[in-house]
């Protein structure tokens, strides 16, 4: 902190070299102001607490209100400075500046937790959006169970009749795709039961599991 402050001596000497080049108020004006002008406006101003009136060379005054330095070289030979009013210094101590570090450390560390946290929701909308929506799954069940139930009853009906005659291989056929829907009607029912569990862990309190399903129209059971 103290290496990237200038020392009070370097402040003073810069302001006094600056009152020795400063030029008067008159001249800044191209002398469309004369100097007796400028000097009763600024008394005006400094009388009406507008702005503040101090003599150059002072050592307090340069180094709090440098950069903020109007310069009148009057008639009698004394160097006034106007500068704009001020508040008392807010200057920030050791203390003051070092917990400010440690709140902008653990607000750093915050946001990097917040953005982790972030991130992993994100992740998980976008797994649930992947996976099928609960209305679909619910048709595909019930087509799957019709189209299981009329394989069953065509086999059914070849398995009672003695009238028809089918062969090993269209019968090898058909079994096998009794096979291929029931482990299309598993896979379906699992990821169903996946996601009502999912639904089902961020129920409010005054809404059970049956009372949901039932709301949403669903029937038999994921089991």
């Amino acid at each position: 902190m103290s290496s990237s402050c200038p020392r009070p001596q370097a402040i003073t000497k810069l302001a006094d070299d600056l009152f020795e080049k400063a030029i008067e108020v008159s001249a800044n004006l191209h002398n469309r102001v004369t100097k007796a002008q400028a000097v009763k406006l600024l008394r005006e101003l400094h009388q009406n607490d507008k702005i503040k009136e101090r003599v150059a060379g002072q050592s307090p005054f340069a180094s709090r209100y440098l950069g903020h330095l109007l310069k009148l070289r009057l008639l009698l030979g004394k160097q006034v400075v106007y500068h704009a009013l001020q508040g008392p210094s807010q200057d920030a101590t050791p203390e003051t500046l070092t917990a400010l570090r440690h709140e902008i450390e653990q607000l750093q560390g915050q946001l990097s937790s917040t953005k982790g946290d972030e991130k992993k929701a994100r992740a998980s909308l976008a797994a649930l959006e992947a996976k099928p929506r609960l209305s679909a799954l619910r048709r595909d069940i019930e087509r799957l169970e019709e189209e299981k139930e009329e394989i069953q009853a065509r086999l059914g009906f070849l398995h009672d009749s003695d009238t028809v005659q089918i062969s090993l291989e269209e019968r090898s056929k058909l079994e096998e795709e009794r096979r291929q829907w029931q482990r299309q009607a598993a896979i379906r029912r699992r990821i169903c039961r996946d996601l009502w569990g999912r639904c089902t862990e961020v129920l409010p309190d005054n809404t059970s599991s049956p009372e949901l399903w039932e709301s949403l129209g669903l029937e038999g059971t994921l089991q």
